[in-house]
């Protein structure tokens, strides 16, 4: 401040008048470096010779009318605030300049209103629940000045909320929900203060939410935690369960079912959205409670859902898998598929046989791959009621429905990779997202020296540590599992943290993607990259994937070189990459020509060892 008083001195008719002002507002937070320019423009502006001898009220009209030196982003504003603020003390020069739209000033607030502790206390336990809270901040200013105005003093807080509702009719709902939460705050703290903002419709606010007190207080909970830690925002569905958890509590001496169906069939009385929404996310908990062994277990049924012949032989045979520790999410959904199949008017005369039969044909247009997806599932269910006896059983053979053959892994070229990798930092902010340039070059390289799996790059900020390299990698393929990163890498993502930070301040992604957080978009980036800048030797063009496969072989044919034993390697690359067989390790030995030409010169310095074949005369 007293930096700013030796570059300018106020020497107009409104100088010592201007300086309390920025005083005024420096004291209540602000910076105020800006308007306090366009007031020493004001000042300077008031000694010109063509203006002395007029009075404030003159000064402040012509200054707002010209032009001249006056700030273009200040529009007259900081002068305007200044004749309200002398006008709301009742001082001698006060003078009142109307806005362009012909509206009075805003009222500066000179005088604490009557909830000035209150609302003081009410946004810092926003800040303290995490929330920036900068939009209802300014709202619960503007409704704390309008308290303390004159024409209100005399107002009781139900009176001031009503006439502020009135008043904000038009600016848009933020202005009525902020102090109706702020109500409810007042109401919850059992202030004297304290008043309520009904809705639209008429209904009374509910009460703050203080965490979940119902019986289902403790799955809740675990169940949130459980999509959070998937990487699941679940804000919608987590305000259901709080009007779930609400509902219980207020409906005392109901079981668990009735529960469930009773707030199903009271969201369903509300609007038809609300039961959709309901049922799915109730149903979702119901299916977590029995999966977990929860006292407290309920099932909604599904209105829409056929019961086939075989819907409760696969229902324990979809549960039996999930003990073995399989997810069997799509092959579950299969078999209900199979089962609705086995109800349509053209098959309920066909035999069990003849119905697996007319599932494993090909239809118009089908994938090989989809075809395999949907045919697997009742092949493995067909053993299964083969083995237990069932009178309905049936079979498919194991050669029916075979999807298409893999796509083999492309084997890289060292300078192939160096030249996709200059590219990779040679890329332009484009239209699919403001840091996409950063994220690509980043993400590739995690890949290609991780090893991980494409869908396993949606990982999580808080999964990641710097400190110790450790990254831990959520509902992978194989489960969850934790993988190293170098001090090189840690190093290189560090950098990258920095410069991401500048274009995506909040992420919560380590690798953001740009269309809905699709790790799809990075393989489609990735060809485009390769495809623009490695030329084509004719062996094809790799995928986001083979970068994968790359570092398996490229360890393996490192060990082989130094001499080490593979076998050796073999339990510690498993134990990164995720493969719970051997068999997907050992895929990789004949990939590397390296590896094949280094196999071939071992069997050719066994051949001592192979004995001759002897001829034998055939006769």
């Amino acid at each position: 401040m007293a930096d700013r008083k030796q570059r300018h001195r106020y020497l107009g008719p409104l100088s010592r008048e201007i300086e309390e002002f920025v005083e005024f507002k420096r004291q209540l937070g602000y910076a105020y470096t800006n308007p306090e320019y366009a007031l020493i423009a004001f000042d300077r502006f008031c000694v010109e010779t063509e203006n002395q001898g007029l009075a404030p009220l003159q000064l402040a009209e012509k200054w707002v009318k010209q032009i001249g030196d006056k700030p273009k982003h200040d529009r007259g504003h900081s002068v305007r605030q200044l004749g309200q603020y002398l006008t709301e003390r009742g001082h001698p020069k006060a003078f009142t300049i109307l806005t362009t739209s012909g509206n009075a000033p805003m009222a500066i607030g000179i005088k604490p209103s009557i909830f000035a502790a209150e609302i003081n206390d009410f946004v810092s336990q926003k800040r303290l629940e995490g929330r920036k809270y900068d939009d209802g901040e300014f709202v619960i200013s503007a409704f704390d000045k309008f308290c303390a105005m004159q024409e209100n003093e005399f107002l009781i807080p139900q009176q001031l909320a009503d006439a502020w509702i009135y008043k904000s009719k038009g600016k848009g709902r933020t202005y009525i929900a902020t102090v109706r939460e702020f109500g409810i705050y007042l109401t919850t703290q059992g202030s004297e203060k304290a008043f309520t903002v009904q809705y639209a419709n008429r209904n009374t606010p509910k009460p703050v939410f203080r965490g979940y007190t119902s019986m289902f207080a403790e799955a809740i909970e675990s169940f949130l935690k459980d999509k959070r830690a998937k990487g699941l925002k679940y804000r919608d569905n987590e305000f259901i369960l709080k009007g779930f958890d609400r509902f219980c509590n207020e409906h005392p001496g109901m079981s668990p079912q009735q529960l469930a169906e009773a707030f199903i069939r009271y969201q369903a009385d509300r609007s038809r959205d609300k039961q959709k929404g309901s049922t799915y996310v109730i149903n979702s908990l119901g299916s977590y409670l029995a999966e977990n062994g929860y006292p407290n277990t309920f099932e909604i049924a599904d209105e829409k859902h056929i019961a086939g012949p075989y819907s409760e032989e696969i229902s324990t045979f979809v549960d039996f898998k999930k003990s073995c520790g399989y997810k069997y999410r799509a092959s579950g959904y299969q078999l209900r598929c199979f089962d609705v199949f086995c109800t349509l008017k053209e098959n309920e005369h066909l035999k069990p046989q003849q119905l697996a039969d007319r599932w494993v044909l090909k239809k118009d247009g089908e994938h090989p791959n989809t075809r395999a997806g949907r045919v697997g599932p009742v092949r493995v269910f067909g053993k299964y009621l083969s083995i237990i006896g069932h009178p309905m059983a049936f079979s498919i053979a194991d050669d029916a429905a075979r999807g298409a053959d893999p796509k083999p892994p492309y084997l890289f070229a060292e300078g192939d990779i160096d030249i996709f990798f200059r590219a990779c930092t040679e890329l332009e902010p484009d239209e699919t997202g403001a840091s996409m340039h950063i994220v690509l070059p980043a993400a590739f390289l995690f890949m290609h020296c991780m090893g991980v799996r494409t869908c396993e790059l949606k990982i999580l900020m808080e999964d990641v540590s710097f400190e110790t390299g450790e990254i831990v990698i959520m509902d992978a393929k194989t489960g969850n599992r934790v993988v190293y990163m170098s001090e090189e890498l840690s190093n290189c993502l560090l950098k990258y943290i920095l410069a991401v930070e500048k274009v995506f301040p909040r992420r919560k992604y380590l690798f953001p993607a740009s269309t809905n957080r699709s790790r799809n978009d990075f393989a489609k980036r990735f060809s485009e990259i390769w495809t623009r800048s490695v030329p084509d030797d004719g062996r094809g063009k790799p995928r986001l994937y083979d970068l994968r496969h790359h570092l398996l072989y490229r360890n393996v044919e490192l060990c082989m070189r130094n001499g080490g034993d593979v076998n050796v390697l073999r339990p510690y690359m498993m134990r990164h990459m995720g493969h719970r067989l051997p068999e997907s390790f050992q895929y990789y030995f004949h990939l590397s020509p390296p590896i094949r030409k280094e196999l071939s010169r071992i069997k050719s310095d066994l051949d001592w060892m192979i004995p001759d074949v002897m001829e034998v005369p055939y006769e």
